[in-house]
């Protein structure tokens, strides 16, 4: 099982805060690109072929320390993960509307290979799970970059960090028992 792949673009986060906790904030953002580099590496060698969405972190990560390092202000660099999140919305959403296919599903069937270690029983509840999920998570994501966002700009690198790691998995986590108490379905 692939368990990294649920973590993306998190290593990268982790480098530049610890770095910038030592008040080296350049450093980390050097950091930050360097750990998404070796995640799409990592994650490309594990899969056969180059992860895209870890691509994408890279190429956003890169694209923005740039911009900070340059404009010496870490603001810009802090919203890589809301144009992540954006993207991997619209990439949710172009391929329940138009693909009719479930990308969380494939996503996690296929290259996390969450089958692989749950029972037989188990794989079409997860399946069904990760069907809702695709079609719901797009407005979480959202509702997460514009909150990123606005941490990003306006409050401490703590404050980004908090809402960046924990509030994500908070509001996915309660986005998933939210739809299994409504009893949501495909």
């Amino acid at each position: 099982m692939e368990w990294q792949l649920l973590f993306l673009s998190v290593a990268p986060v982790f480098a530049y805060v610890a770095l910038w906790a030592s008040g080296r904030p350049r450093a980390g953002i050097v950091a930050a690109i360097v750990v998404a580099a070796a995640e799409l590496v990592f994650n490309s060698l594990r899969l056969g072929f180059i992860e895209p969405f870890s691509l994408l972190s890279l190429g956003l990560f890169a694209t923005l320390g740039a911009w900070s390092i340059a404009v010496e202000d870490d603001r810009p660099f802090k919203l890589q993960p809301v144009l992540f999140e954006l993207c991997c919305a619209a990439a949710l959403v172009y391929y329940l509307s138009i693909l009719e296919t479930p990308l969380l599903a494939v996503v996690l069937e296929d290259y996390v290979r969450l089958h692989d270690v749950l029972d037989p029983y188990q794989r079409g509840y997860a399946t069904v799970y990760a069907t809702t999920l695709s079609r719901s998570l797009p407005f979480v994501l959202v509702l997460h970059a514009a909150i990123t966002a606005y941490v990003a700009w306006t409050r401490s690198t703590w404050w980004w960090f908090s809402v960046r790691v924990l509030g994500f998995y908070l509001m996915v986590g309660l986005l998933f028992v939210g739809e299994r108490l409504m009893g949501v379905t495909p």
